[in-house]
């Protein structure tokens, strides 16, 4: 019986003595955490974990600092164990991050966020917990109700004046073209997406509009909504079956975006409908802005909320096979026209 990641040191007397390594506060680690082995004995009475080096006459005696006033905390699988206040629950997994949670509260957040302990149903935008509205609803007076001036959906979301859609689509594939003309797209050389022509190395991205992981189909996208963008397009090198379907991800403060295949560490962005098919990609609780000077530049997210990217957005197939791809003639977000559009029915099925 021991913790995982024993070590031997040395101490001023010469004698060897076993010391747990601990999982301390690292990147989105929020509390000290010590990982167990399927053989540690715990002794709930005392709060006491022992563990003893196989042919040694010596016990070792693993616990919460008595003057601390915590006790030691399990996760829901036993593996993993903090010191946490009376009351408090263990949440958490390597992959994201562990804290101690007072009843009520759920951990939430994301790998751009960074994770907190919330209330229930609430989520955590990096600086404080709120409740978040989907489907274009807002909050008031601690309801989710549709913005003024428009009325609530059968799909529960909100239709504004007739004419006042955003043209963009959750679960449906979209281009997009920035202010230098060229298309926004993964540079499998530099490992960041980037605007600039279509090459070998650059490949024009074919972004899937999501505002969940399993990316929902049918929502309209309202400027308040905050949207996971999926790229189903591969890379020169490898395929989109092997490469495709990856998450654009949170880099922040000048690193550039890159891509994730972990929902969690994906971007949360916001497309606010400007004309003539222009939108702003922006970001939510946070700003979209260039990373850099450059003629073919990247993008970053930046603590200016009010900060977006322009961008010409055309919808595309999401499987370029498909023959409903037919009947996509006449749904070009935001045309300036419909003298240039064609028309085209397909029967539903």
């Amino acid at each position: 019986m021991k913790l995982l990641q024993l070590c031997l040191l040395a101490s001023s007397s010469g004698f060897p003595f076993a010391s747990a390594a601990i999982r301390r506060d690292l990147n989105r680690k929020n509390v000290e955490i010590a990982q167990l082995d399927h053989d540690s004995r715990i002794d709930q009475r005392s709060q006491e974990i022992l563990f003893k080096e196989p042919g040694s006459d010596f016990e070792d005696i693993f616990r919460c600092s008595p003057r601390t006033g915590k006790r030691l905390t399990f996760d829901a699988d036993q593996e993993f164990v903090a010191c946490c206040a009376p009351g408090q629950t263990l949440f958490g997994s390597p992959d994201t991050a562990f804290d101690c949670c007072p009843e009520g509260h759920d951990l939430v957040g994301s790998g751009q966020t960074g994770y907190r302990c919330c209330p229930a149903g609430q989520s955590y935008d990096g600086i404080r917990c709120d409740w978040i509205c989907g489907n274009g609803k807002v909050m008031v007076d601690g309801t989710c109700v549709c913005p003024q001036g428009t009325t609530p959906t059968a799909d529960g979301g909100c239709r504004g004046p007739i004419g006042c859609d955003s043209g963009i689509t959750t679960g449906k594939c979209y281009t997009f073209k920035t202010e230098n003309g060229h298309t926004f797209g993964y540079d499998s050389g530099k490992l960041y997406y980037s605007t600039a022509d279509h090459s070998n190395q650059h490949r024009p991205g074919r972004f899937k509009i999501c505002g969940n992981e399993a990316c929902t189909i049918g929502r309209s996208v309202n400027p308040n909504d905050p949207v996971h963008i999926k790229d189903v397009q591969g890379t020169a090198a490898q395929s989109s079956e092997v490469q495709g379907s990856q998450w654009l991800n949170g880099a922040l403060d000048g690193s550039h975006i890159g891509r994730t295949s972990i929902f969690g560490d994906s971007g949360v962005f916001t497309l606010t409908k400007w004309s003539c098919g222009k939108y702003c990609l922006g970001g939510f609780g946070k700003g979209i802005s260039y990373a850099c000077p450059s003629e073919t530049p990247s993008i970053t997210f930046t603590p200016d909320r009010q900060a977006c990217t322009p961008v010409e957005i055309i919808e595309v197939p999401c499987d370029i096979h498909r023959v409903e791809n037919n009947c996509m003639w006449e749904t070009v977000p935001g045309s300036c026209g419909s003298g240039d559009s064609h028309s085209c029915h397909c029967s539903k099925t």
